[in-house]
Parts: C-alpha cells; structure tokens; sequence
C-alpha cells in the first residue's frame, strides 16, 4: 500500500524534467525540498534552518516560510499531546531523541553550588544530573575562564554557540531526571568468563565481581558518587599488576616469573593470523618500480 505523506504543500511545484511526466512521489519530493541556490543547495528546504525556540521537533507546528503545518493529519491530535514530543526532531519516529542542554543559568548555579563547598553527590541528587555530567560543566567551566582570559572567545563563537544553545531542548530535572544508581561498565566484563559450581551452590553479584578481579557494584557506586567518575579511572589505570614466581620441583633450573598485562601490549593475541601467505595479501611500489610487500 502506498502511503501518501499527511499534508499537502501549496508552495514551490517544480516543472517536469525535460518533458518527461513526474510521479506523485517525485512531485512530493521536489516540493518538500523547494528551490536549488547556485550552490546546488536547497536553501528553501523547511528543515535547513535550525530552530531557535529549545525545540527539535521540526516536523510538528508550523514549517519554514511557507507556514504549512506538516502535522495536519489524522496524527497530528495524538503527537502534539505527546509530553515528549519535544525531543523527537521527527514526531512519528519515536525512536530518534535528541539530548537535553543545560541552560546558562543552571551551569551557572552548578558551578556556585560546588564552588561554595557542595559535594558532586549533593549537586547531583540536587539537579537529578549523573556526577560525570556535573564533572563536565565543571571542566567546561575552566575552559571558558581560560578563553576569556587569552582572547579566544571571538564574537563569532559566541554567536555560534548561541545559536547552538537555542537550537536544543534544555534540561528539566522534573522531566529529564537521570538516574544516579548507574555505574561505569568495568572493561573486565566485556568477555565472558565460565565458572562451574554446584546446583546447590549459591552465586550472587559479590562471588561474580570476585571471579573478575572486581570490587562490589555497591563499593564501587560508592566511590563514583564521592569522588566522581575520573577518580575512579585513574584508580584502575594505577592497579598494582598481579607478579608472582612458580614454584621450582628438584631438577629445575629456571624460576618463571608471571605478571599480569592487558593483551595486545605484549606479544601477539592468541590466534592472530599472519597475511604473509594470504592471496590478498597487499603490495606496492617504491620508486625504482620494485613490488614489496605492505607489512600491516
């Protein structure tokens, strides 16, 4: 079944190509995208300019120039009672959701807020806002401080980040809270690792963090929401390595020695295969014509 978009345009209709007769789809086409500039651009397009009123919601309300509402239709009634309408830039595609911005005056106040002795747990809980975040605005903070004082905020960045800033949905704590209990993924629990226990045996998130090296979720939440998500990074690139020697039997005369690396560092992965009699193995030229071998 064809399906026919939910509104009709009165404005640009484009000639036919050359004399040869348009579809329906074509002409819809070429009236959604409008005129071309001298670039090849569709400049009259209703979706080439950014709004300016914290919306991303293109499609829903009026359009460009033309004042067509591209949200006539027997769907329009059901999008605009949507209370996250706001964050879709397509209004039936519900699953494209633009992120929230956090407003000037709310950057602000965070900054006050911690600057007056506040934890980055208490600011967190305060604006429903994940410590990593707040850590963020903190160092984007700095950054602004640092290009004021140098001169580099020119009056065209600060023209493009105002445009940017009215161009996003802002962050409400009441409607976009995040949620505070979440933990970083630890890079040891990206591969599966296989423990045999007895039926009877009981297994549960502590036993699991022991067999990967790792503290409990809740040490770890802990940590993250008292020092922030950086300390815990720099805590893990610090790890003490794992070094023990195996024990030498009557008759040895070599002590082994075994540490604990990330692999890839070291040596080659288990498996790796070698391109060396590979039929597309590649090959180029230097500069006297002689064919040599791409080592990749």
């Amino acid at each position: 079944m064809l399906a026919y978009p939910p509104y009709t345009s009165k404005g640009y209709i484009p000639p036919s190509r050359k004399g040869k007769k348009q579809t329906v789809f074509r002409k819809l086409m070429n009236e959604f995208l409008g005129e071309k500039n001298y670039k090849g651009q569709y400049f009259d397009n209703r979706l080439a300019y950014l709004k300016q009123n914290n919306s991303t919601n293109y499609l829903d309300g009026p359009a460009s120039r033309s004042g067509v509402k591209l949200s006539e239709g027997p769907q329009a009634h059901r999008v605009s009672k949507d209370p996250k309408a706001v964050l879709r830039p397509f209004s039936l595609n519900r699953f494209t959701v633009t992120n929230t911005l956090v407003s000037k005056d709310m950057k602000q106040e965070i900054v006050a807020d911690v600057e007056s002795g506040k934890s980055l747990l208490a600011v967190a809980v305060k604006y429903k806002m994940k410590i990593p975040r707040v850590e963020a605005i903190l160092k984007l903070n700095e950054i602004e401080k640092q290009f004021e004082a140098s001169g580099k905020k020119t009056p065209d960045l600060a023209t493009f980040a105002s445009v940017m800033n009215k161009a996003f949905p802002l962050y409400d704590p009441q409607e976009h809270g995040e949620n505070l209990t979440e933990i970083p993924i630890p890079s040891e629990t990206l591969h599966s690792r296989f423990v045999t226990i007895a039926e009877s045996e009981p297994f549960g998130p502590v036993d699991a963090a022991k067999e990967f090296g790792l503290e409990p979720a809740a040490e770890t939440l802990r940590k993250v929401t008292e020092e922030g998500e950086d300390a815990l990074n720099k805590r893990r690139q610090t790890r003490i390595q794992k070094t023990f020697v195996a024990p030498m039997h009557q008759g040895d005369t070599t002590a082994f020695k075994f540490t604990d690396v990330k692999v890839g560092q070291v040596g080659f992965r288990y498996g790796k295969p070698y391109r060396d009699n590979r039929k597309d193995r590649k090959y180029a030229f230097d500069n006297a014509g002689n064919m040599y071998a791409v080592l990749e």
